[in-house]
């Protein structure tokens, strides 16, 4: 049986994460998607859900890692995504599960539509790019089960019903 809070849940984070990068980080968005919406809004819809995997942490902790630098808005966004798809499907298990399908439902959202759109995906999985593009997939997943945990554990136990 299929709980109606895990897909409410799931469903709330995917449309959530349209957005959340916009609100965490306007200026660098905003200027992007005044670029975009006029042309191209397949473009525009690809580099709001690109945005959710920019923070690499992989380079952060290689790095000089600093605390302020440590909440970039990518990370803040993955979390609350998280939170809200944890929270909305109600108990640990369930918040764990509702955050990880949202961010593996984000990425494979953002690398069929940047097929569609004809965006060359070969740069993203070669030389150095490649550790940023799997930096920032580990801080969305890391940052989004974060936010799962929280938010599932402070909703509650799920209500089981025999």
């Amino acid at each position: 049986m299929v709980s109606y809070r895990l897909v409410i849940g799931i469903t709330a984070g995917i449309t959530m994460s349209f957005f959340t990068i916009f609100f965490f980080n306007m200026t660098d968005i905003l200027v992007q998607l005044n670029l975009y919406l006029q042309t191209d809004v397949l473009k525009s819809i690809i580099i709001l859900l690109g945005a959710n995997f920019k923070f690499d942490i992989i380079s952060f902790f290689a790095g000089t890692p600093s605390f302020f630098d440590f909440f970039a808005p990518q990370l803040l966004a993955s979390i609350f995504i998280g939170f809200l798809s944890g929270t909305i499907a109600k108990g640990l298990k369930r918040g764990l599960i509702a955050s990880l399908i949202v961010v593996v439902v984000d990425f494979l959202i953002w690398m069929l539509l940047s097929v569609i759109s004809g965006e060359d995906l070969m740069a993203l999985f070669q030389g150095g790019q490649l550790s940023a593009t799997i930096g920032g997939v580990l801080s969305a997943v890391i940052g989004s089960l974060l936010g799962g945990i929280v938010g599932g554990a402070i909703s509650g136990p799920y209500e089981e019903v025999y």
